[in-house]
Order: C-alpha cells, then structure tokens, then sequence
C-alpha cells in the first residue's frame, strides 16, 4: 500500500517534470518562431558581417528606428520577398530598410568572399584584410567591367572606359572619407556585387534634385532610405489630369538621368511600375536603382569606339508596334556618346497601364528627327507642350 502510494507520487512529479520540459521547448520553439516572423534591427543588420557589408554610416541611429509590422502583408513581405524590404518610422518619419537582396544571394556572396580569401565556407572576416587592398580595388573594377566578350552580370557598368571611375564615385569617397581604407573598398565591392543602389543614390543625391529617394546611410548589412510614396501602379485610375503630372515628372527624370550630368549619363535597365514611387506632389521617383549603365561622356579620342559621336536610338518598338516589346543592347547604349534608352525605357514600359497615347506620341515625335532630340536637349519643355496640345486639341484620346 505504502509503496503504491510512493510510485504514484514518483510518476505525478514526472509528469510535471516532463511537462514543464515540454513546455520550454515549446516557448523556445515560439520564440524562434517570433524572431523569424518579426526580426529586431540588430538581427537585419548583421553587423559581425562587416566589413563584408554595406557599411556603418547610420548604426549610430539604427535603433532609434522603430519597424513596422502592423499587417500580415508586412510579415508575408517579410518571408517570401525577394529583396528583403521592410518598412519602419524614425523620428516620426516613414523610411524604408532595405537587405538589398534575398537571403540566398547573401549566402551565395558569403561563399564568394571566402573563395577569395581561400578560406572554407563560412569564414571569419576577423583576418588581416590590409594585404588584400590591392585586389578588392580591382574587384570593383572588375565588377563594372565593360567587357562584352564575356557574360555580363554587372548590375552597375560604366563604360566605354574606367578612366574615370574616382570622379564617378567622389561623392562615395567623400561621405566616407574618415573610414579605414581597406574596410571602405571591401564595402564598396560588396555592394557593387550584391546591389549598388546605395552608391547611385550617393552620385545621384536626392538634395540635388535627383528623382530618387534620400539616403540616410547604412548599418552592416542594411541601408534606410527616403519613404517616398505609393507604387505607380496606384494610380492608374486617377484623374487624366493628375496622370499628366505625374507622367510629366517621369519625362523630366529621363532627361535629367540622360543630360543633367555634364560627365555621365546614366541609363536605367530596369524600369517598371513597381519599382517607380509617386510622392505627395505627383512627381515619380525611382526606389529600385540596382541596374543602371553608366556612360562617361568625356572619354580620350583614343577610348572612343566606332560611331561614338552619333546619337543611339531604340527602334525596337517600331519593329513589332503592336507588341509589349522591350529589348534593348549595352553595348550599343555603351557606344554612344548619348542614347535615347530612358524615354524609350519608360515610354515603351510604363504606356501599357499609364497614359499610353501620351507615351506613344511621345515616342513618334522623338524619333521623327534628331533635330526635334537637340532642341529637347535645350527645352525640357519643348516635346510636352508638343504633346499636350495633342491631346487638349482631341478630348476622345484622353487615356
């Protein structure tokens, strides 16, 4: 009896154990959970990374950033995105933070870096990088290279030559001119690698009047940036009058993007509505800037390819009008002094959903004759009153 009595105490205090063991392992596992579904900005930023990253500009106010998971579109972004963007406030202020690329490609970059220093996967960055200062900075050449014997991944090219490469990047330099030498480059390979957005928004800022957002700076392997406003496809189905705006806006950023700069031209390869915002005032900003080519308009006469001095020009969409066709070479926008991409990329991407007539007629009139393109050169103006009068003289091709 006695001994009955005793076993059913063991076996009531072993069940307690093996539930409250049960329990731990399930907080634990809620926890891992949680922090997967709702990441803190010290686990974004991935510092012990560095210099391996993007750099430290903004860690002195990172954790003054508060993130925003108010709604299940923001954890689903959060998981299956695939370039790990995340939306928060500082200071009241809405910004954007951005990984800049998926958690697969990060990984592949990891692996990349330790092929370089001969190290097995993973590998420690805690290692005398001095010696390797020499090779990170033809890393980065390498990277923009414009070589087109070979297959080219370069996210951002300048060409037709590199001669120029410090004068492209004295902005970068300057903002980050107190930083250890060796650290600086590896952290410009790394983003010329992974995603240059953060160096374009550096040669392009936004205080210039560029039509890119603000860049506030980066903090390991994160950067925050300028909320700007809604996607462009928000507003297809607003007014003809607040489209004419907004598609106004998107004419002046091909200009400023071909001619502003007196010593590149800068050409967008990946437009799109989802990676053009509208801000407060219906101006369009561009918040995806990781392709671009990079054209240095003062090359030596020796540096200067073959036809260098004629204006290039897509024709592709006369070829096959009735198609949704865009296709465009690099080497050709590379080969010219000058070329018409950004309005034949915008026009011919964005006319589908946004103001086609205004898109089309633009198109035909710019290509009608390259006079009509040198005297835009002088006029910003010139082919939107041509085009507005257009449609104000026929309200039935209103879009």
């Amino acid at each position: 009896m006695i001994l009955h009595y005793v076993c059913n105490i063991v076996r009531f205090k072993k069940w307690k154990i093996l539930m409250l063991i049960g329990v731990c392992a399930l907080v634990s596992r809620v926890n891992v959970i949680l922090q997967s579904l709702y990441p803190s900005i010290t686990q974004l930023t991935e510092l012990p990374k560095c210099p391996a990253c993007y750099g430290v500009s903004a860690c002195h106010d990172i954790h003054k950033i508060d993130l925003i998971w108010d709604d299940i579109n923001a954890i689903i972004s959060h998981l299956f995105g695939v370039k790990n963007v995340f939306f928060g406030t500082y200071n009241q202020t809405k910004v954007v933070l951005k990984k800049l690329a998926h958690s697969s490609e990060l990984e592949a970059f990891d692996i990349t870096l330790c092929d370089i220093l001969h190290l097995g996967y993973p590998c420690s960055v805690f290692i005398p990088l001095d010696r390797y200062t020499a090779q990170f900075y033809d890393l980065i050449r390498k990277a923009i290279t414009s070589d087109f014997s070979k297959d080219d991944t370069s996210r951002l090219r300048l060409c037709p030559t590199l001669s120029h490469l410090d004068d492209l990047f004295y902005n970068v330099h300057l903002n980050n001119k107190h930083i250890n030498p060796t650290q600086y480059l590896i952290n410009l390979w790394t983003l010329v690698s992974i995603n240059p957005e953060p160096l374009i928004l550096q040669i392009l800022p936004a205080e210039n009047g560029w039509p890119v957002p603000k860049y506030y700076g980066a903090c390991g392997r994160i950067i925050v940036e300028e909320y700007v406003g809604l996607p462009l496809a928000d507003y297809y189905d607003k007014s003809w009058i607040q489209r004419i705006k907004i598609a106004s806006s998107l004419l002046n950023a091909a200009y400023m993007f071909t001619f502003k700069d007196k010593n590149f031209g800068f050409y967008l390869t990946d437009v799109s509505a989802d990676n053009i915002a509208v801000d407060n005032e219906n101006v369009a900003k561009f918040i995806d800037l990781e392709n671009i080519i990079i054209v240095d308009k003062n090359v030596s006469q020796e540096d200067e390819p073959k036809g260098w001095q004629k204006i290039h020009k897509n024709t592709m969409h006369f070829d096959f009008p009735n198609l949704n066709c865009f296709s465009y070479s690099a080497e050709d926008i590379c080969n010219h002094y000058l070329s018409d991409h950004n309005y034949y990329a915008i026009c011919q991407k964005i006319k589908i959903h946004f103001l086609g007539n205004f898109f089309t007629i633009y198109l035909l009139i710019l290509n009608s004759s390259i006079q009509i393109f040198n005297i835009y050169y002088d006029n910003v103006l010139f082919l939107i009153l041509r085009i507005l009068e257009y449609f104000l003289g026929s309200s039935s091709r209103y879009c």
